[in-house]
């Protein structure tokens, strides 16, 4: 298996990230640096069980995106670190952020207007926004289908938003 954790193809790298449980966490860390994942073992390297999670804080400044990305990962990041890559110039890092549970209300709602829709739609999801934030979101057409998967709606909203769905479809037979 080291011999194999060296080889210089990309692929067998990667066939061990991807399929090998005792894959060493230095050669998952680094297949992190180039792979997304793949559809038939989506997250991996990042969710693999043997991928670091502790030191990732050295990769703060890092010059890549992908490796700030970590950041988050380390059971040391602080709501800080949160707020600091909320703010970061790759959106890839302001989404990790913005799927926090510690982002802070302000940040949640000020990343609600990222220029990239997919940072503003985990910000939408975000449970840390202010309920009456979440509440214009759910009555704003643009933003009520992402809006009405936030975690934080209280089950009897939900219902309430289906009863009345249902209504206005009934309405209009």
């Amino acid at each position: 298996m080291a011999r194999l954790t060296r080889d210089e193809d990309r692929a067998v790298r990667l066939f061990l990230a991807e399929s090998c449980e005792d894959a060493p966490a230095d050669m998952l860390l680094e297949v992190w640096r180039w792979w997304d994942g793949s559809f038939s073992h989506p997250d991996r390297p990042r969710n693999h069980p043997n991928f670091p999670r502790a030191g990732l804080l050295r990769y703060t400044d890092d010059s890549s995106g992908r490796m700030r990305r970590l950041v988050l990962d380390d059971p040391e990041s602080t709501p800080a670190d949160v707020a600091r890559l909320a703010r970061d110039p790759e959106a890839e890092v302001r989404r990790r952020a913005a799927e926090d549970p510690r982002l802070s209300p302000a940040d949640a709602v000020r990343l609600l207007n990222d220029p990239e829709a997919y940072v503003r739609d985990a910000a939408v999801r975000s449970p840390r926004l202010p309920a009456r934030v979440l509440a214009g979101l759910l009555h704003d057409r643009d933003t009520a289908c992402a809006a009405v998967t936030n975690p934080a709606i209280p089950v009897p909203v939900l219902h309430r938003i289906l009863a009345a769905a249902a209504a206005a479809v009934a309405a209009r037979r």
